[in-house]
């Protein structure tokens, strides 16, 4: 079995740890997850996070997973992705999506895993009334 790709999740408060937590109980322990909270930091500060914490695997593929597009996660991935290439960012991160990305990172190379990401994170919106 091929080692998980690596996924940070980059939020707002705490919403990053509670999108592993749930997750978690829906598909069990992870490894090679981990979050990054933007409470009492700058993008500075995050960025600065992101680097220390992808510094040894800065020739792996990571996924970067963050809350809302345009916010202080969002501008520190950006700037992460630009000095590592092999980053793929995903704003709007929604539990069907990581999910999606959980149950299949480890199974399918990393373009299909892109692939599949977006479109479960779309899928998961639907207005039902």
């Amino acid at each position: 079995m091929a080692q998980p790709v690596l996924g940070i999740l980059v939020t707002h408060a705490s919403l990053g740890t509670e999108l592993l937590r749930t997750a978690e109980t829906i598909l069990g322990p992870q490894t090679r997850i981990e979050v990054i909270s933007n409470t009492g930091t700058s993008v500075a500060g995050l960025s600065e996070k992101l680097r220390d914490l992808i510094a040894e695997t800065a020739d792996q593929t990571i996924f970067l997973f963050v809350d809302l597009l345009g916010g202080s996660c969002s501008h520190a991935c950006r700037e992460i992705r630009r000095l590592h290439p092999n980053t793929i960012v995903f704003s709007g991160v929604n539990l069907p999506m990581f999910l999606e990305f959980l149950h299949h990172r480890d199974r399918v190379d990393l373009e299909e895993l892109r692939t599949r990401v977006i479109a479960k994170g779309r899928d998961g919106i639907q207005c039902l009334s």
